[in-house]
């Protein structure tokens, strides 16, 4: 088996991996939405272990943000009756002037609408607000434990690899070495 091949098998694995113990860890928890759990764990897996984890710090940053900005906007817009659509275009509106100067945070734009839309009038805003954060950053954080650990595999696996075919390589190169002393020992006879 290939380096590619075991890449991408240890791609596949990780991110079916991490969606499914992402939600099922989030459900445990009791968290009420645990899709974003699922979701945010495929979002920050990428290819390789340095952009997952840029990955993984820009969905913390940016969920953070995206808290802060809708819970401080959501706050001043009910004492002013404003609706949740106004309250929206505010939120993301004040994210994506924050994400064109740090476009890493970019989730924070998308924070807004999942707080906001998800919330129920019997709950503080606070409080849907820290469930959705929770969901999410459990999930990224699931998200890179799977990378790492799927890259702590493959290492082994691709070193394993290497070190047969370099033993293969090894006792064939000594096989020809052993005929040609052998055939030239009958020569000399």
């Amino acid at each position: 088996m290939g380096k590619n091949s075991i890449r991408a098998i240890a791609f596949i694995l990780r991110c079916s991996g991490a969606a499914t113990v992402g939600y099922d860890l989030a459900s445990a928890l009791g968290l009420h939405e645990a899709l974003w759990a699922a979701m945010s764990a495929v979002i920050v897996s990428q290819e390789h272990l340095h952009e997952t984890r840029s990955s993984l710090l820009g969905r913390i940053l940016g969920t953070l943000l995206g808290i802060g900005v809708t819970v401080g906007v959501s706050e001043v817009a009910s004492r002013l009756a404003a609706s949740t659509t106004l309250q929206m275009v505010v939120s993301v509106g004040i994210c994506a002037l924050m994400v064109r100067e740090f476009p890493k945070l970019r989730v924070a734009m998308w924070t807004c609408p999942i707080i906001l839309l998800t919330a129920q009038p019997s709950a503080p805003i606070v409080l849907v607000a820290l469930r959705r954060g929770s969901e999410v950053l459990l999930g990224a954080m699931v998200g890179w434990v799977f990378h790492w650990g799927a890259e702590v595999v493959v290492d082994a696996l691709e070193s394993r690899v290497l070190n047969l075919r370099q033993h293969h390589a090894s006792q064939h190169m000594h096989g020809r070495y052993r005929g040609r002393h052998c055939n030239q020992h009958h020569k000399a006879e």
